[in-house]
């Protein structure tokens, strides 16, 4: 089961179903986890210093404290919602699962220091580019 803290890699097809993050597979921390509804923090290879974001944390490569490969930007003006959905255990990082506390901790200030923009996601469409999540129907 995924849990806060968790990093998975996955396709999310935002902003539209042909846009990058849909094709190719991108890093999420899970911010929040209640029963099958998510909040994802993406995370990228960090290229440069021209992001344009107002809230972002640059995280080092270190297995101690997070699985990244790479330097690593955390983009904290997003919050990725996905609701009605289960994430598997097989899309977690193989490196290491989780980040720690210090870097939730510091995910969470920088989240909260004055908002960030929800993106509520379409399941279905979030099925459609990763094969292995499953949608949860209603009741």
């Amino acid at each position: 089961m995924i849990n806060s803290k968790d990093v998975i890699r996955l396709k999310m097809p935002f902003p539209n179903i042909n846009s990058k993050l849909a094709v190719s597979s991108h890093m999420y921390v899970c911010y929040t986890h209640v029963t099958n509804n998510y909040g994802l923090v993406k995370c990228q290879t960090f290229k440069n210093m021209f992001y344009n974001l107002q809230h972002r944390i640059i995280e080092s490569k270190d297995p101690t404290r997070n699985p990244f490969n790479h330097k690593t930007l955390i983009d904290c003006d997003k919050l990725f919602k996905l609701n009605k959905i289960v994430i598997p255990d097989s899309l977690l990082t193989t490196t290491r699962r989780n980040i720690c506390n210090e870097l939730f901790n510091k995910i969470d200030t920088e989240l909260k220091m004055d908002g960030y923009e929800t993106k509520v996601m379409d399941s279905v469409m979030v099925k459609s580019v990763n094969p292995r999540v499953n949608l949860v129907e209603d009741n």
